[in-house]
């Protein structure tokens, strides 16, 4: 990230800077990205900005806000957003990943990766174990960035809301949420050399392959894949064998809709 980049907390003070962040990007957008931001209104903001749970977190460029992220720390006797994801993990224990916001002048300096691992930090020091988000699947950026900082697949679906084609993914902190994984049950996903053109097609892929007990772990830059792989918990020791590794051609963030 640029030296002269710095991110920081935000509060009720940063109320117009995150507004006029929020109209500058949606404004860009092309028509058929409009979706990938729900745009939120002023009361959304002014909660996400002054509220015990919900937190704002914000990258500078001296006095200009260029990007800005909103996560969750849910109470147990709370309702919470992504209520049909992670039903597993108590609230106290959860972080929920929400909308992340670059200005399109600053992409590609790596605000998204500094932003996940701010949030992360956060979340650590709240005595947050597992992070959860929801990403359309027609956002790859997002959803690419997230695997590539260490989060997985675990749902493939459609946002019950509003039936947008969306995937869930999830990461754990702590060894007492986490799963080993039994090497030789691995395989690889080819997402095709124009991702856009395929996503309906590994939509469904997708789909099939976390119904069948996979989740996606990775990105194999080198084969442009996303590595599959099927969870096995440790105190059972039930290591299920697969025959063959398959190599498949082809393959919402909920406010980036990350």
């Amino acid at each position: 990230m640029n030296k002269n980049l710095v991110i920081k907390d935000l509060n009720i003070e940063h109320l117009a800077d995150v507004l006029r962040l929020q109209d500058k990007i949606i404004a860009g957008f092309h028509e058929d990205e409009k979706h990938f931001v729900l745009k939120r209104s002023v009361e959304d903001f002014m909660y996400a900005l002054d509220s015990e749970n919900t937190h704002m977190i914000g990258v500078f460029d001296g006095d200009k806000l260029v990007a800005q992220s909103i996560f969750e720390f849910p109470q147990d006797n709370q309702k919470r957003d992504l209520e049909e994801f992670a039903k597993d993990v108590p609230n106290s224990d959860l972080v929920i990943y929400k909308a992340t916001l670059v200005d399109k002048d600053y992409r590609g300096l790596g605000l998204m990766s500094k932003l996940l691992e701010y949030r992360e930090n956060k979340a650590k020091e709240a005595g947050r174990k597992v992070a959860i988000n929801q990403i359309a699947i027609d956002n790859p950026s997002s959803w690419i960035n997230a695997l590539k900082h260490g989060m997985s697949i675990r749902k493939v679906d459609n946002d019950p809301v509003d039936n947008a084609k969306v995937l869930y993914l999830q990461k754990e902190f702590y060894d007492e949420y986490n799963i080993a994984v039994q090497e030789d049950s691995r395989f690889s996903m080819y997402i095709g050399k124009d991702i856009h053109k395929e996503i309906p097609a590994l939509f469904n892929k997708m789909r099939h392959f976390v119904a069948s007990g996979y989740r996606g772990i990775k990105l194999d830059k080198t084969t442009n894949s996303i590595v599959w792989s099927k969870p096995v918990k440790q105190k059972h020791k039930e290591f299920h064998s697969i025959a063959a590794t398959s190599l498949f051609a082809g393959v919402r963030d909920k406010t980036i809709r990350s």
